[in-house]
């Protein structure tokens, strides 16, 4: 019988053999963890456990997922959230028994840190991970769908000329102003990972107010998405010529095979009643602040803000958004909610 545990330190060699394995689409990507398994994983929350299932016959790791959780704003006030993630197996553990049971220490683990509500997030271009998880099969939970995430991924700007620090009492009185209408915002200065300091943060000021802010958030080693290859060999020799188009374009380069696609995130990006125009130019900073390398930014596609996007040239991808129910509860969201993508 599958035997589900708690991550252990030596687990660390079996885990980055499983994160090897690419995600599925045109450009095959992967997560490089650099400073280990766990240390990656430990950007999704303050709180972070990683399950791992063993094979019955030679004790190997066939499986494992992460089960995080954070102070973001519910409802108006600060909650803990949690996120469902790193799900990663073999063909052995999804032929078997192996998900239903580590789900249902999933179960048993959030009982221990309970949260106001849980969600998780499934590439598009993933959909056997969709039909097995939203089978209904006896030991899952319910996922409910709430709409997509969409992801952009841009070119760097031409670096400023200078940055201004923002006293963290400035951020705190406009956070603590703003975030509390957008649900899933994180609550600021609770939970920051050692990659992300105060010191990430910019602002914009009118009349000598905040009225927007954001942070760049750079992962460092601890995290990065390598292009392990492309889809079919036409896609491969397309790349030069696409890099051309690119770069005249506008358009950020694709990395050969084997090669990190360098980027860095916009983090806590809220502009004071999500003004277009404030945001635009948080985006427009936030890509001169990213040291040569690509900016991510994600939103719900339900926001409105996604029409400053589509004015980037970008690449972008999609990931369907579900909230994670074990009472078959469907929790719905007063408002449109914030994605933070450097913690997904």
């Amino acid at each position: 019988m599958i035997r589900i545990r708690p991550y252990r330190p030596e687990d660390e060699t079996a885990l980055l053999k499983l994160a090897s394995v690419p995600m599925p689409g045109w450009i095959r990507l992967r997560y490089d963890y650099a400073e280990g398994y766990a240390v990656g994983e430990g950007l999704k929350g303050d709180r972070v456990e990683i399950l791992v299932a063993e094979d019955p016959d030679d004790g190997g790791i066939i499986m494992c997922g992460t089960h995080s959780s954070r102070s973001l704003w519910l409802d108006g006030r600060p909650q803990r959230v949690g996120y469902l993630s790193g799900l990663r197996s073999s063909q052995t553990a999804r032929n078997g028994f192996g998900l239903f049971r580590g789900f249902k220490l999933f179960r048993q683990r959030m009982a221990s840190d309970p949260v106001a509500c849980a969600y998780t997030t499934i590439l598009m271009g993933n959909p056997k991970a969709r039909a097995l998880l939203t089978s209904g099969r006896a030991g899952l939970p319910r996922y409910i769908p709430h709409g997509k995430v969409i992801t952009w991924t841009i070119a760097p700007r031409r670096p400023e000329a200078g940055t201004d620090s923002v006293p963290a009492g400035a951020l705190h009185s406009f956070y603590e102003r703003e975030a509390p209408r957008r649900p899933l915002f994180p609550v600021f200065g609770k939970g920051f990972h050692p990659s992300l300091t105060e010191r990430d943060f910019f602002a914009i000021r009118r009349e000598g107010r905040i009225v927007a802010a954001a942070a760049v958030w750079d992962h460092g080693s601890y995290r990065r998405l390598v292009v392990d290859g492309y889809g079919n060999p036409l896609a491969a020799l397309l790349r030069l010529p696409v890099n051309l188009w690119a770069r005249c374009a506008g358009y950020p380069a694709l990395p050969s095979g084997g090669k990190a696609l360098g980027c860095v995130y916009l983090a806590y990006a809220l502009a004071e009643n999500d003004d277009p125009i404030l945001f635009a130019e948080l985006v427009a900073r936030a890509a001169s602040r990213t040291g040569g390398r690509n900016l991510v930014v994600a939103l719900h596609d339900s926001d409105p803000l996604c029409a400053v996007m589509r004015r980037w040239p970008a690449w972008r991808y999609e990931s369907e958004f579900m909230t994670v129910s074990y009472d078959e509860s469907e929790r719905p969201f007063s408002g449109v909610p914030h994605i933070e993508v450097g913690a997904l």
